[in-house]
């Protein structure tokens, strides 16, 4: 479980970054009207930033992706509904700058899909520069 800055050779306006980061609450969650979504909100992002701390790149990068990207997150199978992760994990890592946005000038294409929990026990995320 370790997150990582890989910055794409060749191309000085292309980025790329591969963050494993734990499985972030289902929206299910974080939208009752109840402080019970509050609260797991915060005990994902703080848990999400213990694992930036332990295992992240040095320095952290702030905001690599400047522009438009792709992001492609991968979850492992068992959890919850693949696609209830996705908000809480955009906002993540928007609140902690890797991310400009995720309005649709930013956010260009969002793959989710499931991952083999032995290759990956916690979820992987891609984050990739494109053109504008």
């Amino acid at each position: 479980m370790i997150a990582r800055a890989h910055p794409e050779p060749q191309t000085s306006h292309s980025a790329h970054i591969t963050l494993d980061l734990p499985i972030p609450p289902s929206v299910n969650r974080l939208r009752r009207v109840d402080w019970h979504g509050d609260k797991a909100r915060r005990e994902f992002y703080l848990r999400a930033d213990l694992f930036l701390t332990a295992y992240g790149p040095k320095p952290a990068p702030v905001r690599i992706i400047t522009g438009a990207y792709e992001l492609t997150i991968a979850i492992p199978e068992g959890a919850a509904d693949l696609d209830n992760h996705c908000k809480s994990l955009i906002d993540y890592l928007v609140s902690r700058e890797f991310l400009p946005g995720d309005n649709p000038r930013c956010l260009r294409r969002l793959v989710v899909e499931w991952i083999d929990p032995e290759i990956c026990p916690c979820c992987r995320v891609c984050i990739r520069s494109v053109p504008p």
